[in-house]
């Protein structure tokens, strides 16, 4: 046997009985330490003398002293044991879901719902958890998910589900009408659907968003609406409708953040854009689902 695999053949059970005679540098005391029997703690010790080839103590009739291979052992043994502790307890809170990263995807408006409390709890208790946002559409979600490319992935359901995924709510909302606060509409209380039809829509891209659920309610009032913008970002379609640019469909968690020049009003045709989580429950990481039922808990 080589010298290499003999020492590939040391069980970290020798480095720790060796560790025990060495600090307490007497062989009955390390026994004890170890609650076992003096004979068998001496014939590890020279098991592990025997696999390294060299002696680590000098023994004497009433004391123990380390040899100079000995005291390089003591050094090593002590960082190589804190080192497997550390990676073994690292591992075991992978698996009971307390460290790692999630990917997750999102659609652009979730972060600006009642998603953020319970995210900002979740992060805020589980400091070794990364969290990556993706910002997909829920069709791209799906196919991420049955990718494995991420790990969880949070829209409005308005898109059936595959078998194999399962949808959580997290958050209810409802869908509400952005205007200009000039706009001859900001005066009423509510609005139809179909009120919009001539109204000059601005949006955010649909591959990124609600927006083609949204298109097919607007098919489903009788009209196309008409898109004369795209922005990458809701504050900045909000920031073009204050403009007096055009009119938004937004969640209604956004009227609860004050908007320059804009007035929200909901809709009469009680649009849905609750927010769910979406995994597969059979594949998903531990961290994973620890964030999924964090922010289930907080659903109405």
């Amino acid at each position: 046997m080589s010298q290499h695999e003999r020492h590939g053949n040391i069980d970290l059970k020798l480095l720790r009985y060796f560790l025990a005679v060495a600090e307490e540098l007497h062989f009955g005391r390390a026994a004890a330490r170890l609650n076992m029997t003096q004979p068998p703690l001496s014939l590890h010790i020279k098991e592990l003398e025997t696999q390294l080839g060299t002696p680590l103590f000098i023994r004497h009739s009433r004391s123990v002293a380390l040899t100079h291979a000995g005291r390089i052992l003591m050094q090593e043994a002590r960082t190589l044991l804190s080192s497997t502790h550390l990676a073994l307890s690292r591992v075991t809170q992978i698996g009971r879901g307390e460290r790692g990263c999630i990917t997750l995807g999102v659609i652009g408006t979730a972060l600006w719902s009642g998603l953020r409390q319970p995210l900002h709890r979740f992060l805020r208790e589980n400091p070794c958890i990364d969290v990556m946002f993706n910002e997909q559409s829920p069709g791209a979600q799906i196919t991420a998910l049955e990718q494995h490319e991420i790990d969880a992935g949070i829209w409005r359901m308005a898109t059936a589900l595959p078998a194999t995924l399962t949808g959580k709510l997290v958050c209810r909302d409802t869908f509400y009408v952005a205007l200009p606060a000039d706009h001859p509409f900001a005066g009423r209380e509510s609005l139809a659907l179909s009120d919009l039809k001539h109204e000059d829509f601005i949006t955010l891209p649909m591959a990124h968003s609600d927006w083609r659920f949204l298109q097919q309610a607007c098919h489903q009032a009788g009209f196309t609406p008409r898109i004369v913008r795209e922005a990458v970002e809701p504050q900045t379609v909000l920031a073009l409708v204050g403009m007096g640019m055009g009119v938004t469909m937004i969640a209604g968690s956004y009227a609860d953040i004050h908007w320059p020049d804009i007035t929200f009003r909901p809709l009469q045709d009680g649009i849905p854009a609750d927010l769910y989580v979406v995994y597969d429950p059979h594949k998903i990481p531990p961290t994973a689902l620890r964030l999924a039922e964090a922010i289930q808990s907080s659903a109405p």
